[in-house]
């Protein structure tokens, strides 16, 4: 991450990263299989990364040599973030001022927020600092110091103004337990780690054509699995002219060369073609000529077996039956209706005897007191 990032955030984030797959409960080994599993993660996603840095080709928007140098430099990410500021520096920066004060140079330009900023270019130091300090916040070259680059027609981005956050892992220097220069070292090419990092861009480039076509994907991943049981030795293994070999034998036949048997043509049969709607089989059945109907004798689009004249029917004789049940029913009813209202007048007139004795009784009490 470069010079911008310290120690301190450095381990900070690292133990973000690390506390995502990792519980206090957990003990050493299943610690240490989390912090493996992680780590080579990290790999494979940087691997993924760098063989699109290396493979892609960008876009260039303007006709600087700034940004064609800035492509061969810059990650996929860093790239189009230069990009945006070269762009930019090209369409919307204006000169105000410049003045020379000593051994600096100082550009006064305007942005596309009519706003001024101060950039110094030191002669002595071959250095460029702005007044926004993009540079020291972000490590990326900002629109105004860019302007003064294409001002001193300048085709090469300084090396000072590279950073190393956004730089490809080739341009990326040491920052930490880094070799002093005064000692001479020898790069070492593990060819095991190179044949393995083109492996894994072989990979990612088949994964990047391929994607979104199922059938494709499902080949290639018969592929690799016939290629494992191959290079781990997981079974025997059938070439594609063994199989064929193997098949011939089966049928006791070879492929022709030329097929003279070919599938028939498509028929029309029932149930094919387009559904009538509702009015169309309407219509078709009025076109058709009517036909007697042996039970009532009219001519019409029934028969004897839908005639609603002998439904009708039917359902009157059905009906008959329980016309009388339910006649019988009402005069039983009315029975008992009658014989409720004699048994309550009868009641009636008892209450009626009885409470006459019991006012003669109170009338008689009432004398004697």
């Amino acid at each position: 991450m470069s010079s911008l990032i310290k120690t301190t955030s450095i381990s900070e984030s690292q133990n973000i990263f690390f506390k995502r797959y990792s519980k206090s409960r957990s003990n050493l080994v299943e610690f240490l299989m989390n912090y493996n599993n992680e780590l080579d993660g990290q790999r494979s996603n940087n691997n993924r990364l760098e063989y699109l840095d290396f493979n892609t080709i960008p876009t260039l928007k303007t006709n600087s040599a700034l940004e064609k140098h800035a492509s061969t430099i810059y990650s996929d990410s860093g790239f189009k973030l230069i990009q945006s500021y070269i762009e930019e520096a090209v369409d919307n920066v204006t000169m105000v001022t410049v003045s020379i004060i000593g051994e600096n140079e100082i550009y006064t330009v305007n942005d596309k927020f009519s706003k001024n900023w101060t950039v110094s270019y030191s002669t002595s130091f071959d250095s460029y600092a702005c007044s926004c300090k993009m540079f020291g916040r972000l490590g990326l070259v900002c629109s105004h110091i860019f302007w003064v680059l294409r001002n001193k027609k300048m085709k090469l981005i300084p090396n000072e103004l590279h950073g190393g956050r956004w730089l490809k892992s080739k341009f990326v220097n040491v920052v930490h337990c880094g070799i002093d220069d005064d000692i001479e070292t020898f790069i070492v090419v593990d060819e095991t780690k190179q044949e393995y990092r083109d492996m894994h861009g072989d990979f990612y480039d088949i994964a990047r054509l391929i994607e979104g076509d199922g059938d494709k994907i499902r080949a290639f991943r018969q592929i690799m699995a016939e290629g494992r049981k191959e290079v781990l030795g997981e079974g025997n293994v059938l070439s594609i002219s063994e199989k064929r070999l193997m098949i011939e034998k089966l049928y006791g036949s070879h492929v022709p060369s030329q097929i003279d048997v070919h599938p028939p043509d498509v028929v029309k049969t029932k149930g094919s073609g387009r559904r009538l709607s509702r009015l169309e089989k309407e219509m078709r059945e009025m076109s058709k000529p009517g036909r007697k109907c042996e039970k009532c004798g009219e001519v019409g689009r029934h028969d004897s077996r839908n005639c609603d004249k002998i439904q009708e029917e039917k359902k009157k004789k059905e009906d008959k039956p329980m016309l009388k049940l339910v006649v019988l029913l009402l005069h039983y009813h009315i029975s008992v209706l009658h014989s409720l209202t004699s048994v309550l007048q009868s009641c009636s007139f008892f209450i009626y005897i009885l409470n006459l004795n019991l006012l003669k009784l109170f009338a008689s009490l009432k004398r004697i007191d």
